[in-house]
């Protein structure tokens, strides 16, 4: 028999714990692209967009016009980064995020909002095979049991009804997100009026500021190339370990740069942390303006070299989200197409029906789907922190 209660495997993703080898699941949504797109979003909410507060943190600049420029681009792209939620306050909204009765406003909120859907809909999923095949069970006609199975599945408030409403919620979602991703991408790399563009223009303030750095710029490209190294592998690293991403937010000098828990990576750790030394003794023995100007390379440097695998990172995520929704409309259409095939002479021998089923199986399933779903709570968020073991 062909799939008929059980989930559909587009339900969950399958990955290998880097910590024990073993084959697990995860929460579909919980990728590598969701963990990454949360230090983009920091560091967007992060720049200063107000002259008095850039010119405090990376000074003055001669060319007025080049910062009004900037602070006009990093605007925009901060609002719509605040349109995912703020990644360093998202913690506390936890509780709300997953009680709401409608989806949060923000990215973020909405993605917890439909893993508590998820873990409802699963949990009601089982009590209702659990309870409901067992009084059919105990009708003696085989007919009655086929009404009665089709009722239960989908009659009003069956279990079809779950994937009906899930499906359309994920689809909400779905669109919301991609929305997002098409004005960020569009802001960041597009071909008119993005960073990508003010970037490759003959004056910039990233330009400016490099100027003044000379051939010390070299080692704050070291360094940040050698950051995304380390943030790739670890966040890869956690995604599969089903593990909370840790972000240390050290300020190398001036404002912070967030950087991985880099205990977890001996030989990459040990060559930050050397690159972050090697660069303090060089920027201290700057002029202050000149230190300021470090700090821009550094960090817009930084963000410049995170965005450019946002598109393909949003791609990934919406291709998750399609794939979760298809799931939820494969578990409909199977339980339909089963129940039309299904005969008197199915049903006749209750307990063979239920093996031949999986009805165990199903359950153990869609238990697994709620456990995931709840897990992608912690996991799924990164935790930024300014006490830094990188330091240690």
């Amino acid at each position: 028999m062909n799939l008929f209660i059980e989930p559909p495997a587009a339900l969950l993703t399958k990955i290998i714990n880097p910590l024990s080898g073993a084959g697990d699941y995860a929460f579909p949504l919980q990728t590598a692209a969701w963990i990454k797109m949360q230090a983009v979003v920091r560091a967007a909410i992060a720049f200063p967009v107000t002259n008095d507060d850039f010119n405090n943190l990376y000074g003055t600049f001669t060319d007025k016009a080049e910062v009004t420029s900037a602070l006009a681009l990093l605007g925009k792209i901060q609002e719509t980064a605040s349109q995912y939620g703020n990644p360093l306050t998202l913690i506390s909204q936890l509780a709300a995020f997953q009680k709401a009765n409608t989806p949060p406003d923000s990215i973020y909120g909405h993605a917890v909002w439909l893993a508590a859907q998820t873990i409802t809909s699963a949990q009601q999923i089982v009590s209702l095979l659990q309870e409901g095949l067992t009084d059919i069970g105990n009708t003696p006609d085989p007919q009655t049991r086929i009404t009665e199975l089709s009722e239960l599945l989908t009659g009003e408030g069956g279990i079809s009804s779950y994937a009906t409403s899930l499906n359309a919620s994920i689809g909400v979602f779905q669109a919301k997100t991609m929305s997002f991703y098409e004005t960020l991408n569009g802001q960041l790399t597009g071909p008119t009026d993005s960073l990508k563009v003010y970037l490759t223009q003959e004056n910039n303030i990233l330009t400016d500021a490099t100027s003044v750095l000379g051939s010390d710029k070299t080692q704050v490209d070291t360094l940040n190339s050698t950051i995304d190294d380390l943030n790739k592998e670890y966040i890869g690293f956690t995604v599969a370990a089903c593990m909370a991403p840790l972000l240390f937010l050290i300020p190398i000098i001036g404002p912070v740069v967030a950087i991985a828990d880099a205990t977890t990576f001996g030989i990459l750790a040990t060559k930050v942390k050397k690159q972050m030394e090697d660069l303090r003794n060089t920027v201290s023995g700057l002029e202050e303006d000149e230190q300021k100007k470090a700090a821009l390379v550094l960090v817009l440097g930084n963000f410049n070299k995170s965005i450019n695998d946002v598109e393909t990172d949003g791609t990934e995520f919406l291709n998750a989200v399609s794939t979760l929704a298809g799931g939820w409309a494969e578990f409909e259409s199977q339980i339909n197409l089963r129940l039309q095939s299904l005969t008197v002479q199915d049903v006749q021998d209750w307990s063979a029906f239920m093996d031949k089923i999986n009805f165990k199986i199903a359950v153990s399933g869609w238990s697994l789907i709620a456990s995931k779903a709840e897990t992608f709570y912690q996991a799924g968020l990164v935790t930024f922190t300014t006490k830094a073991s990188i330091e240690g």
